[in-house]
């Protein structure tokens, strides 16, 4: 049976919660029109929206290294390899995907896209190649809603996969198991409760896994293309352990042997209740909350993963029976889980509506760079990860989340926020126009309903009165009258070019938002 559904009211807190969860914002305009629309119709657009594939990443280092391939603004992922410009193109690539998420619109997909590369993981230290990284962002963008036996099946032999985890060198002669270790123990079984696969299932699997490689091609653009050799395939037939009920793979020495063993193993392993489990569990801590204990387990977990089995492991549906259950809209559940970095700063830039210069592919790239940047100084950066169980955030017990949290990453927290308020980044051309984000408040001239509106958007919890009256008083320039800041917003909006009527409201402005963003509630989601 399915979980219950969400049959609470429907108002700012539930939109704002679905929002914050499942995007990389929310926008004012955002939350206004889930608000109106209903919970229903919110999730299924969220879920459903219509996907193209995004335009490939540019060449916006042009002024910084010369690239005889690639012409400025043009794009580098079909370009043949140059030593001297990978470097280059992977920030670009990060880059590329942070603008993705600043204008993903209210679509889930960045948000599983990032889910995925951290869940399936593909580090581009190690995989130093920005083509082979692109093509693995775009195979997880593509199925991050989709079936995720496939998407475990083409991961399988993906390129930038084939590399960080050594398949291209599981060979016949010479064995590697890493790829079918971690096969079974973090992308599909996982190690939760026993029983648990053997050592001679990893044995086994690699066996199956044998006989693709990657081919150094210098003279094209795939430079390192992926080429299955029957010949180093192992042709044996392999046997599992009583945990997969003795199942015998027979070998396949066929030119398409290897794809049909892969089939095999996955037809076998995705026989087992567990990988519904583990893989709504990863789900249920990205998007909901990091402690799962027996209730969870047995009122949330079990019923979810029996929908995914059933499901024949479609992902959508999941998802879209969590984000409309009772569960998912418990005020336990909400302003639960520290932001990470990325959501952080993201955010930022989407709830603000900040103007990012876009004059020329340079220009636009640096904007976008700029957070990317943020991010990484808090410890979160994209298309980097500590090791194979991805952000320890996700799945180091019993701290979670609170990793993000230390003396260096909350010091440059502050330092996004006071920078972004008061005198910007990329010599001042980004930054948070206070004056115009106040503007677009129901009531901006009240001080009692611009802080009301103000909170509800930025903060997750409730604001006490305590909190209220030091906001108040700083638009008030601690004056005991609503007048003085109604006035003072009055004569601004009426004569906007008066250089005194501005500093007037936006010094007040700045000292007011950066107060609200440097509590710790702006930390949570």
């Amino acid at each position: 049976m399915p979980i219950p559904a969400y049959s609470g009211a429907w108002s700012n807190a539930q939109a704002l919660h679905l929002l914050r969860r499942t995007t990389f914002g929310p926008r004012k305009s955002d939350v206004n029109a889930v608000v109106n629309m209903g919970m229903t119709a919110a999730v299924n657009e969220i879920l459903n929206a219509a996907y193209t594939a995004p335009s490939p990443p540019l060449n916006d280092y042009y002024q910084s290294v010369a690239d005889p391939n690639v012409a400025a603004g043009a794009t580098w992922v079909n370009a043949p390899i140059d030593s001297g410009n990978e470097w280059y193109r992977l920030e670009s690539l990060r880059a590329w995907w942070t603008g993705l998420m600043i204008n993903e619109g209210r679509s889930i997909r960045e948000k599983m896209t990032l889910f995925f590369q951290n869940y399936l993981p593909v580090s581009s230290d190690e995989v130093n190649n920005p083509i082979m990284y692109y093509e693995y962002l775009a195979l997880m963008r593509a199925n991050a809603l989709g079936n995720f036996k496939t998407l475990v099946k083409d991961v399988t032999i993906d390129r930038g996969m084939l590399w960080y985890l050594d398949g291209q060198s599981n060979q016949t002669w010479g064995p590697n198991e890493n790829y079918a270790r971690e096969l079974q123990e973090l992308f599909t079984i996982g190690k939760d409760a026993p029983p648990y696969y053997t050592q001679a299932d990893i044995v086994a699997a690699a066996k199956v896994l044998t006989g693709w490689t990657l081919v150094w091609n210098p003279g094209g653009a795939n430079h390192r293309q992926r080429v299955y050799y029957p010949s180093w395939h192992d042709a044996s037939n392999k046997t599992f352990s009583s945990f997969y009920n003795n199942t015998v793979i027979t070998g396949d020495s066929s030119a398409n042997g290897g794809q049909n063993e892969i089939n095999a193993l996955m037809d076998m392993i995705f026989l087992k209740d567990e990988v519904a489990l583990y893989f709504v569990r990863r789900l249920y801590r990205y998007f909901v909350y990091y402690k799962i204990d027996a209730a969870t387990e047995a009122n949330i977990i079990v019923p979810l993963a029996n929908t995914f089995r059933s499901g024949g492991y479609e992902i959508a549906p999941v998802l879209q029976e969590l984000f409309k259950s009772q569960h998912f809209y418990d005020t336990a559940q909400m302003a639960a889980v520290i932001a990470p970095p990325i959501q952080l700063v993201v955010s930022t830039a989407k709830i603000f509506n900040i103007s990012l210069p876009a004059s020329d592919t340079k220009t636009q790239y640096a904007s976008w760079r700029m957070f990317l940047s943020r991010a990484r100084e808090m410890n979160q950066e994209l298309t980097i990860l500590p090791n194979v169980n991805g952000w320890p955030a996700y799945t180091n017990a019993p701290f979670f989340h609170e990793i993000w949290i230390n003396a260096d990453s909350l010091r440059f927290r502050k330092s996004f926020y006071d920078a972004i308020v008061n005198w910007g980044y990329n010599s001042n051309t980004i930054k948070i126009n206070t004056l115009a984000f106040t503007s677009t408040m129901s009531n901006p001239s009240d001080p009692n309903a611009l802080i009301d509106e103000v909170l509800t958007l930025l903060h997750t919890v409730a604001s006490d009165a305590n909190l209220k009256a030091q906001l108040k008083a700083i638009l008030l320039s601690n004056q005991v009258g609503d007048y003085y800041w109604t006035s003072a917003w009055n004569n601004y909006t009426s004569n906007p070019g008066n250089a005194t009527y501005v500093n007037t409201v936006e010094s007040r402005l700045k000292t007011f938002y950066n107060r609200i963003l440097n509590m710790a509630e702006t930390n949570l989601s």
